[in-house]
């Protein structure tokens, strides 16, 4: 049993070893060529974050859609989705059909 045990860790574990791609295969020569990004003083970055209008502008937003599907959803309340026929139907079907 020890040793069955064994050979299935063992080629369970080979099977992990596949020859994947190299990772530099999938770097563009163009990404390569290209110069690292410039780096941004932080007390500038904090400064344009703590403006904080991203904030504010998405809150509104978001407040705003909230509203607008409050007022599509009390429009849609009190709608059926069935037209009468439709309806008829369906009820006559399920009362046809034995519990």
């Amino acid at each position: 049993m020890r040793c069955t045990s064994l050979f299935i860790a063992f080629v369970l574990l080979s099977a992990c070893t596949a020859n994947l791609p190299s990772i530099d295969d999938t770097i563009s020569q163009e990404a390569r060529d290209a110069d690292y990004p410039a780096l941004q003083p932080l007390p500038e970055l904090i400064s344009r974050a703590s403006a904080g209008s991203t904030i504010e502008v998405q809150t509104e937003a978001l407040a705003a859609r909230v509203a607008r599907l409050k007022a599509r959803a009390r429009a849609l309340k009190g709608r059926s989705i069935i037209d009468g026929a439709t309806r008829l139907r369906l009820l006559n079907a399920v009362k046809d059909r034995p519990a």
